[in-house]
């Protein structure tokens, strides 16, 4: 082989090695955006508000991050005049999230409908602090769980779903995300209204029931009245009748119907999580984990191509320098 040769080897080599590169780049991107666009699963994190063990869950949240997107995690609630404020003391746990790699959604709550309606009402200052802090804190989004213990009437509903729709337009522009918490239990929430929000995603508590065939009702009703890119599904440990752990066989049943029912995202409340709920949120999810084994498989290809080009080099070059 002569020193020509030996260059133009050389050349292709190195043309191969970055068109896979960039073909490697291009389609993990293209998986992620698909992983994203089709299913999402995340958990909630009650903290102290719900005397959680912090560093256990964070360290199973670690564990198990290739069976999430993201976390939603309590952070903030609303004062009388319908201020974003910090909720204290509790832990901040936002970069411990992100360093997972893991989409985050720090709470925003009220129970109090008088400080909700004030809001709604008057939302410019909270919608810039909320657009402000999402930005300074690299948050994915927000998570809003306003859930008011006194019955709202249909106009206040409808004021309602025109603040969130103001408040998701304001994060899109700068790329955030929002979800929101809704149920059945207070006329607060109209399905139907606020599946014509610009709201991401809509997490149904009402799927919170027990037995599974209450499960599925409530399932069957939101899914009615919610576009289904649209659809979050509330899930939860406990049977909420009676408090006890909800067994495998219930979960099992729960992810069946979300199946049936083509649901692409869920929610569960809250940690910690028994061993059973992470392989139902891995098969759930099960896209994202081959896209990671496909990304693996491509950089050992590359790896082994860039090796064998490089020893192909080295043999000639030995080669012709004895015969030299």
């Amino acid at each position: 082989m002569n020193g020509r040769s030996v260059v133009l080897l050389a050349v292709f080599s190195i043309l191969i090695l970055l068109m896979l590169v960039a073909w490697t780049s291009q389609a993990q991107t293209s998986l992620n955006l698909k992983n994203d666009s089709k299913k999402s699963a995340i958990v909630w994190m009650g903290l102290e508000i719900t005397g959680e063990n912090i560093s256990a869950d964070l360290s199973a949240i670690r564990e198990h991050k290739d069976d999430l997107t993201g976390v939603s995690f309590e952070h903030y609630m609303i004062d009388s005049q319908g201020d974003l404020e910090p909720i204290f003391p509790l832990t901040n746990v936002t970069s411990a999230i992100q360093s997972d790699g893991l989409q985050t959604f720090p709470m925003i709550i009220s129970v109090n409908l008088n400080d909700i309606e004030y809001l709604i009402n008057h939302p410019n200052h909270f919608i810039q602090a909320a657009v402000s802090q999402a930005v300074a804190e690299r948050f994915t989004g927000f998570n809003v769980d306003f859930e008011p213990t006194k019955a709202a009437n249909s106009t206040v509903a409808m004021e309602y779903c025109r603040f969130l729709t103001d408040f998701a337009d304001a994060l899109h522009s700068e790329g955030k995300i929002l979800t929101v918490d809704v149920a059945t239990w207070n006329q607060f929430w109209n399905f139907s209204a606020l599946g014509n929000t610009t709201t991401d995603i809509l997490y149904d508590m009402g799927t919170y029931a027990s037995p599974s065939i209450d499960f599925a009702s409530a399932l069957e009703y939101a899914a009615m009245e919610i576009p289904l890119s649209k659809l979050g599904i509330g899930l939860i440990t406990v049977n909420v009748n009676n408090g006890s752990i909800l067994a495998n066989y219930s979960v099992s049943a729960r992810f069946q119907f979300l199946e049936s029912y083509n649901v692409t995202n869920v929610a569960v409340w809250d940690m910690p999580l028994n061993s059973y709920w992470w392989v139902y949120l891995s098969n759930f999810l099960g896209e994202k984990n081959n896209h990671i084994i496909n990304k693996n498989l491509i950089i050992i290809i590359i790896t082994i191509l860039v090796a064998a080009g490089v020893s192909f080099l080295f043999i000639f070059k030995r080669k012709r320098n004895r015969i030299s």
